[in-house]
């Protein structure tokens, strides 16, 4: 048996929650005072119900549509002794009276809750709600009421036109985060952002831009001057103390990407009306010395000759580095890879790139018969129908950098040294292409941009046909062989 609530009581015996309190009052119903953790409570035993109303019935309360049966149940069979208790019920019914407004609890951390007023005019509900600074119900109610008139004028004075660009942390949170509506706009002018870039560029503003602009104490756009973008370019380029370490400060070309992406930011501003200046137009670059940059290395085009026929303990790095060495791929297009994009025209395999940030980027890509055969066996064996690969930390294309290079003999120093790292397969690929006399694998093969030679500009590679793709693709594969396998 379980106790009914004075809720279902009341809705059991269809009469409102202070008609039950008076029957309980005046001890015309039965009920029992149960004691629990939160004090004393007033419930109904249903079998006392019944026998109240009549004839004693077994119950089975565990069944939750039992509150609605019951109900019909004694509607039917105590009709006249129901109308007698709802006649009853009138005498404790409040007439209705329209007030204009209803209260909302909310919680506060001070108080517990305060109300809040929500007001209807003209018989629609008002899209907004204000607080009363309170939790009495009567002063919240005498609040509402006095201060009707004044809050729905200012309500229907405010400003149509929100101010979209009010609040500058706002902004720059918003600005480069997923999705963001303010990048959705710049997309239409021409400018799209790579997905690696954009997480970059919004790690930078939330981690060190914003935290940069609260040290000194910038709360609005306006504050924010080319002298201030010029100390931000030496905060970034200074060395800083952390637990009583050193860390280097951030390298020239990286500050310029840096302050490059908070332009962006300006600009975007500047186009919209909301600014008079970009403050980083008239910022002084900063000069990039020799030794601030370092060029990526890469292997010397005789030294991978057979490693890619020996048996590797690692599996997974051997098939990053194959395929970064035998086609020279982007880290972020290996990732995207799925088992359908590999096509075959006229007896050749292909990766098709159908999707890129640049026009450029969209192109077929050789894949070796060798290489092919490697991929294939490795879709059926772990039964890969979407991405052969995700999107995996640095680390992981790190452990492959360093699986290759125990096959030719380079140790972790020397990698450093000569700064080889596996997005160096790209390079080493450039290179063996060109020992080889094949140029313009840059247009066809690895989606770099055409040059501002007029020339090109006019020569339409995508339209020269299919022949001299394939003259191209087994000129590779010629140098595959030659150069890299066995």
């Amino acid at each position: 048996m379980q106790y009914l609530t004075d809720k279902q009581t009341a809705d059991i015996l269809g009469i409102n929650n202070t008609t039950l309190k008076e029957l309980v009052n005046s001890k015309k119903i039965p009920y029992s005072v149960i004691k629990s953790e939160s004090g004393v409570e007033i419930k109904f035993n249903p079998y006392s119900i019944d026998d109240w109303l009549g004839k004693r019935l077994g119950l089975n309360m565990d069944n939750k549509k039992y509150v609605e049966r019951l109900k019909k149940r004694l509607q039917s069979k105590y009709p006249d002794k129901l109308r007698e208790l709802k006649e009853f019920d009138k005498k404790f019914s409040d007439p209705y009276e329209p007030k204009g407004y209803y209260l909302v609890k909310i919680d506060n951390k001070k108080l517990g809750f305060v109300y809040y007023v929500r007001y209807i005019k003209d018989g629609k509900l008002v899209p907004t709600r204000y607080c009363t600074h309170t939790n009495d119900e009567e002063a919240a109610r005498n609040f509402a009421a006095e201060n009707r008139e004044r809050i729905l004028k200012k309500y229907y004075e405010r400003k149509t036109v929100k101010k979209p660009y009010a609040d500058l942390y706002t902004i720059l949170k918003r600005y480069y985060a997923e999705n963001s509506s303010y990048l959705q706009t710049d997309a239409k002018r021409g400018r799209v952002l790579g997905e690696n870039a954009r997480a970059i560029y919004h790690n930078f503003i939330i981690k060190q831009f914003i935290p940069y602009l609260r040290k000194e104490k910038k709360k609005n756009i306006e504050e924010i001057d080319t002298p201030f973008m010029a100390r931000l370019q030496n905060y970034l380029l200074a060395d800083k103390k952390k637990d009583g370490k050193i860390i280097p400060g951030i390298k020239p070309q990286t500050v310029g990407h840096y302050i490059s992406c908070i332009s962006q930011i300006f600009d975007h501003l500047l186009i919209e009306g909301h600014i008079k200046t970009n403050p980083c137009k008239s910022l002084t670059a900063i000069k990039i010395q020799e030794t601030d940059s370092k060029a990526r290395g890469c292997y010397d085009v005789t030294k991978l000759k057979g490693v890619f026929n020996k048996r590797w303990e690692d599996q997974f790095s051997y098939l990053l580095c194959l395929i970064i060495y035998t086609t020279g791929m982007r880290n972020s297009e290996i990732e995207k890879l799925k088992a359908g994009d590999i096509i075959t025209i006229d007896g050749c395999h292909f990766i098709d790139i159908s999707e890129s940030k640049t026009r450029n980027g969209i192109r077929l890509v050789p894949l070796h018969d060798f290489v092919y055969r490697k991929l294939s066996a490795y879709i059926k064996k772990n039964k890969i129908s979407g991405c052969l690969f995700r999107h995996y930390p640095s680390s992981t294309y790190n452990t492959a950098n360093l699986e290759l290079a125990k096959h030719t003999g380079y140790s972790a120093e020397k990698l450093e040294k000569e700064n080889i790292t596996f997005y160096s397969g790209r390079h080493f690929w450039k290179t063996l292409m060109n020992s080889e006399n094949l140029g313009d694998v840059e247009e066809y093969f690895m989606g770099h941009k055409v040059s501002g030679d007029v020339a090109k500009r006019y020569n339409h590679r995508d339209k020269q046909g299919k022949k001299k793709l394939l003259e191209k693709t087994r000129k590779v594969f010629q140098i595959l062989d030659k150069r890299l396998f066995i």
